[in-house]
C-alpha cells in the first residue's frame, strides 16, 4: 500500500531574473513500512525534494499524495496539522534546546500539539527514548550528551507523535563513522521492529546500503531506482504507534500553549528570569521617572509663564556701551511713560499696558528691617502680571494720580518684618520713606532657578518717582517727565532721567494677535526714537508666551 505518491513533481526558484530548476518531473512511489534513501550530489534537489515530502514547501507543479490525501489542496494550518500528526523529522544538526532536558526535548511535538498532560508527555518521552536506547539518559541536557546520543534523542523526539513517515536528512553528516553507523543500526531496527517507514537523504553510499531502495537523484530528476539485494517486502498494515496513541486535533488553544511554555522556560531558567525582570523593572521605571521629571519639569515653566500673565510682552531698554563693550539689553536708559501710553493710544493690537522702575532697598518695621526689591508700579501692573492679593487690596489709579504713601508687599517681606502678625495697616519705612501697608500679595514662590518671587514690595509709580527712588521736578506740559537721580535698576546700571522705567509690559488683546502686537509696538518706538531703516534700535521686544526662550527666568525675576 503505497504511502507517499509523487507525479510530474516540480519545482522551481526564481532568482532575480535567473530561474533555478531544481525539480523536473519526479515520479515515485515509497510503500508503506518502506526504507528508502534518496541520492545525489549538492544541487542535485535531493533537499528539495525532501522539503516538499515534508510539506515545508509547495511544487510549483504536479501531484503529492500523503497517505492519499492530495497536499496541493491544504491550507497553512492544515499543513501544519500533517506534519503534526503523520510525520517525524530528524534534522542534520539536531536542533536541541540546549537547556531542556532529553525527556522535555522529546515531549515538545506533545507539547505544541496539546495533546496530553506533562505527566502523560514525559511518560511518552521516556517509552520513546528507551526506544532509541538511551533508557535512564532522560534528565541529561544535550551539553552531558554525545553527538551520537543526541541525534538518537531528534530521533525520539521524531517518533514521540507516532509518525507514519520518518523522514531523515543526513542523519549522520556531523558523526565519526562509528556513531554514523549505530545511528543508522538503529534507524532500520525502528523500521523493521516498529513498521515505521523510512526516508534517508544522504550522498554517502554505505549510508544508502542500509535502505530497502536507493533513489538516485541528478538535476532534479530521478537517474535510477534500485532495489538492494536483501530489500524485504514492504509492511501490508499501517505501522503500530507508541503507547498512548494520540489524539488529533489540539485540545488546548495556541495561546494556552505559548503561555505554558514561557512559564516552564521561566522555570527552567529561575534566577536568569528574575534578574531579567529586575532589570526590565529598572529600566521601565527609570523611563517612567524621566518621563514624569520631564513632564514636571514642563509644567514648572509653564507655571512660571502663566504667573506672569497671559499673552504678555515686554519691552526692553536697549545697551550702553563702554569702551567698546556692551553692557548687555537693559542697560541704557531709553524707555519711558510717554512710550508707553503712546503704545497704549496707537496700538490696535493691544490690550493693555503697564510699566515699572525697580532697585533694592530697605524696609523697616520696628526694630525689623530686610533688604528687598522695590517696584514702582502702575496700577494695573499687578493684575497684568498675574498677581493676586492674600489680604487688603491693591494700588488703585487714585493712588497712583496721588503719589500715595501705600505699600504692597510680598509674602517674604511679611514674614520677615511681622512673623505672624497681620501687616495690613501697619507703617513701613521704605527706604526712609513712612508708607501704609495696604495689602499682602498672594504667595508666587520659586522659579525654577531657584529665585523668591514674593521677596518684593510695591509702591505707586508716581510715589516711586517722586518721593522713594528720586527727586521729582514735575513739569505742567509733561508731568510724567521728571528729573531725578534712581538707584540702580536690574541691570546694575543708573537711570539718569525721571520718567524713565525698566520695562514695559504690553498684554496682546488675544493670543492669535501677539505677533501683530509685537510688530506694532516695534513701529511706535522705533518712530518715536527716530531710529531709521538699518539702524539697531534702543530697545528690545520680547514674547513672554514662548516657554523655550533661554532668557525666560531672568525676565521673571525681574518682572517679580
Amino acid at each position: 500500500m503505497a504511502v507517499i505518491e509523487l507525479s510530474g513533481l516540480t519545482r522551481t526558484y526564481r532568482l532575480g531574473d535567473v530561474e533555478v530548476h531544481a525539480l523536473r518531473g519526479i515520479d515515485l512511489v515509497v510503500e508503506r513500512g518502506e526504507f528508502v534513501a534518496i541520492m545525489g550530489a549538492s544541487g542535485s534537489g535531493k533537499s528539495t525534494l525532501m522539503h516538499i515530502l515534508g510539506c515545508l514547501d509547495r511544487p510549483n507543479s504536479g501531484r503529492y499524495l500523503l497517505d492519499g490525501v492530495d497536499t496541493a489542496g491544504l491550507s497553512e494550518p492544515q499543513l501544519a496539522e500533517l506534519r503534526s500528526e503523520r510525520l517525524g523529522f530528524v534534522f542534520q544538526t539536531f536542533n536541541l534546546l540546549a537547556r531542556t532536558s532529553a525527556a522535555e526535548n522529546v515531549a515538545l511535538p506533545l507539547f505544541y500539539s496539546g495533546t496530553a498532560s506533562r505527566r502523560e508527555r514525559l511518560a511518552r518521552a521516556r517509552e520513546a527514548l528507551a526506544c532509541v536506547g538511551l533508557a535512564g539518559w532522560e534528565k541529561n541536557t544535550p551539553a552531558q550528551m554525545s553527538g551520537g546520543q543526541q541525534q538518537r534523542v531528534a530521533m525520539a523526539r521524531a517518533l514521540i507523535n507516532s509518525p507514519q513517515v520518518l523522514l531523515a536528512d543526513e542523519p549522520a553528516g556531523n558523526l565519526d563513522t562509528k556513531t554514523s553507523h549505530e545511528i543508522m543500526d538503529a534507524l532500520a531496527a525502528l523500521n523493521r521492529e516498529q513498521g515505521v517507514t523510512l526516508i534517508v537523504v544522504t550522498h554517502e553510499p554505505d549510508i544508502a546500503a542500509y535502505a530497502d531502495r536507493a533513489v538516485t537523484i541528478q538535476d532534479g530528476r530521478v537517474l535510477s531506482d534500485t532495489r538492494n539485494a536483501a530489500a524485504r517486502t514492504a509492511a501490508a498494515e499501517p505501522a503500530p504507534r507508541l503507547a498512548g496513541e494520540r489524539r488529533s486535533g489540539a485540545s488546548l488553544g495556541f495561546v494556552l500553549m505559548v503561555l505554558s511554555t514561557a512559564a516552564q522556560a521561566i522555570g527552567r531558567n529561575a534566577m536568569r528570569s528574575v534578574l531579567t525582570m529586575l532589570g526590565v523593572f529598572i529600566g521601565v521605571a527609570a523611563l517612567i521617572a524621566m518621563v514624569a521629571v520631564g513632564q514636571g519639569a514642563n509644567e514648572a515653566v509653564q507655571r512660571q509663564i502663566q504667573s506672569l500673565g497671559t499673552n504678555l510682552l515686554v519691552v526692553l531698554p536697549g545697551a550702553t556701551t563702554s569702551g567698546g563693550a556692551r553692557a548687555g539689553s537693559g542697560s541704557a536708559s531709553t524707555l519711558t511713560v510717554s512710550d508707553a501710553q503712546a503704545i497704549r493710544r496707537e496700538a490696535t493690537a493691544v490690550g493693555q499696558v503697564s510699566y515699572l522702575i525697580r532697585q533694592s532697598g530697605q524696609i523697616q518695621y520696628g526694630n525689623q528691617n530686610w533688604t528687598t526689591g522695590i517696584q514702582g508700579v502702575s496700577s494695573n501692573y499687578p493684575p497684568i502680571t498675574n498677581w493676586r492679593i492674600g489680604s487688603g487690596r491693591m494700588i488703585s489709579e487714585q493712588d497712583d494720580a496721588e503719589g500715595a504713601l501705600v505699600v504692597l508687599i510680598g509674602q517674604t517681606v511679611a514674614r520677615q518684618l511681622f512673623d505672624a502678625g497681620n501687616p495690613v495697616g501697619a507703617t513701613v519705612i521704605v527706604k526712609a520713606t513712612p508708607m501704609r501697608v495696604i495689602g499682602v500679595l498672594a504667595p508666587k514662590g520659586q522659579t525654577p532657578f531657584g529665585q523668591d518671587q514674593d521677596d518684593l514690595v510695591m509702591v505707586p509709580f508716581t510715589t516711586a518717582q517722586r518721593k522713594v527712588l528720586g527727586v521729582a521736578a514735575p513739569s505742567q506740559q509733561t508731568p510724567v517727565n521728571w528729573i531725578y537721580v534712581p538707584p540702580a535698576n536690574p541691570y546694575g546700571v543708573q537711570p539718569r532721567l525721571t520718567g524713565f522705567v525698566n520695562q514695559i509690559f504690553v498684554q496682546a488683546a488675544s493670543p492669535d494677535r501677539i505677533q501683530a502686537a509685537i510688530d506694532e509696538v516695534t513701529e511706535i518706538l522705533r518712530r518715536r526714537h527716530r531710529i531709521r531703516p538699518g539702524e539697531a534700535a534702543d530697545f528690545s521686544v520680547r514674547n513672554l508666551s514662548q516657554p523655550s526662550h533661554p532668557s525666560r527666568s531672568s525676565w521673571a525675576a525681574s518682572a517679580s
